[in-house]
């Protein structure tokens, strides 16, 4: 049977954007880090590890509380991810890349005609660079940006506006996410979920033990073909050996 003649177990796809698609989260902690610091924040790995996966509302609160003190915080909210966003953008062009499996995932998927979604805590225009950048441009029906949901991830607002634009009911989605706070929002919005977490992070065993499938050391150590028999309904192990 031909590629393009599979039938998937799955009536659309939902992905993460950083850190699934593509290995933007070492962008986000240089230029977030050089951005911040300019305010007086001392951006740590404990800061980016907390706001990793979450809304753009959820990092300014995040902020707020672990360094009250920072001038930062006195500009409008607009304003503050407006500046963030800007500057990411201008050191992220020309650095993003996708993770190979899931650039061939999502070709193969977008061959097949299957309705692909991304729903991603980044805002509209750095979601439309990275995929610009990934070179996956027009293979997604839907780009869904927390910021225009009520609320970000660990809710399911983004995940379930996703679907809605596709049209597909949540049930039979698959999302392909990288952080407990995805999983739990995929798993809020009532769909099933592939975990990639990043190497040397490990997700709380009993909200992992609910994904269709954990993939240890992320994107980079998954392979196309198996994340592809996931969408077709090939493998349902909880979770995968380390």
């Amino acid at each position: 049977m031909r590629d393009t003649e599979r039938t998937a177990a799955f009536a659309a796809c939902v992905f993460d954007l950083d850190g699934t698609i593509v290995d933007s989260e070492p962008n986000y902690e240089a230029s977030d880090r050089a951005f911040l610091a300019g305010y007086g924040i001392d951006y740590d790995k404990e800061a980016n590890l907390a706001v990793m996966g979450r809304g753009a509302q959820e990092c300014l609160a995040y902020l707020e509380r672990r360094f009250p003190d920072s001038p930062y915080h006195g500009l409008p909210a607009a304003e503050r991810l407006r500046l963030k966003d800007e500057a990411y953008i201008a050191y992220a062009r020309g650095r993003t890349r996708a993770f190979p499996a899931m650039l061939a995932l999502v070709e193969r998927l977008s061959a097949r005609g299957l309705p692909l979604a991304i729903a991603s805590g980044s805002s509209p225009e750095v979601i439309r660079l990275c995929v610009a950048e990934a070179g996956l441009a027009g293979r997604f029906a839907a780009l869904v940006s927390s910021a225009e949901v009520p609320r970000g991830k660990p809710s399911p607002d983004v995940f379930l506006e996703a679907a809605r634009r596709l049209g597909a009911a949540p049930s039979r989605c698959l999302v392909f996410e990288d952080t407990e706070a995805g999983l739990a929002a995929a798993l809020a919005a009532g769909m099933a979920c592939v975990l990639l977490p990043a190497p040397g992070f490990e997700p709380e065993r009993g909200l992992a033990a609910r994904a269709l499938r954990v993939f240890p050391g992320g994107p980079a150590a998954a392979t196309a073909e198996e994340l592809l028999a996931l969408v077709e309904g090939g493998a349902v192990d909880a979770v995968r050996a380390g």
